[in-house]
């Protein structure tokens, strides 16, 4: 039975290995099992790999597995406080090495009322917002993307070793324009 893995949109993936021109075993992710033969199918995830589904577009690909320095207790804390969340209730927490990156649903349900459920679900996309990125002598940065040329990337917008606190205060901010207002840290405005 070839291993197989479904992703939020519903379409099942499946694992192909090719041979490498080096001698080696190739890894593909499929969607289409039919069109490959039953021994081109794997049933198992190589050991050390998984299967990794990209947030902003649910696209499903093989990785190393990561290993990360951001707790399943610090994951917890940025999750409960997004569950609490008032206006934002379609979110996903994305653990990297060293980071939580909170995605929104920036989608406008009043511009696309015609759609079922369904069909919603196979056009999301998320914005990846805002992400809380570790350091190795434990303090945390609470940072936000910014789109301006000159800074493009992330920015820092505080530091501090309480991730509770950073959560608290910036995760409110996340689906509104004033988490722009943050800037950052120890400059000026811009």
């Amino acid at each position: 039975m070839p291993i197989s893995y479904e992703n939020r949109k519903g379409e099942i993936h499946y694992l192909k290995v090719a041979a490498a021109k080096k001698g080696g075993k190739r890894y593909y992710v499929i969607k289409n099992k039919n069109n490959y033969k039953p021994k081109e199918l794997v049933s198992e995830v190589p050991q050390g790999f998984e299967f990794y589904e990209f947030p902003s577009d649910a696209l499903v690909t093989l990785r190393k597995i990561l290993k990360s320095s951001v707790s399943d207790e610090e994951f917890s804390i940025v999750n409960s406080v997004m569950k609490r969340h008032e206006t934002v209730k379609d979110f996903i927490i994305d653990k990297d090495e060293n980071a939580l990156t909170i995605y929104i649903d920036r989608m406008d349900r009043e511009l696309f009322e015609m759609l079922d459920d369904e069909q919603i679900r196979q056009i999301k996309r998320y914005d990846d917002i805002l992400r809380f990125e570790k350091s190795t002598d434990g303090n945390y940065f609470a940072q936000r993307f910014c789109h301006i040329s000159r800074y493009y990337g992330w920015i820092t917008i505080e530091t501090s070793d309480d991730l509770k606190y950073l959560a608290e205060k910036y995760c409110y901010h996340i689906d509104k324009e004033s988490l722009l207002q943050f800037w950052i840290e120890g400059e000026e405005d811009w």
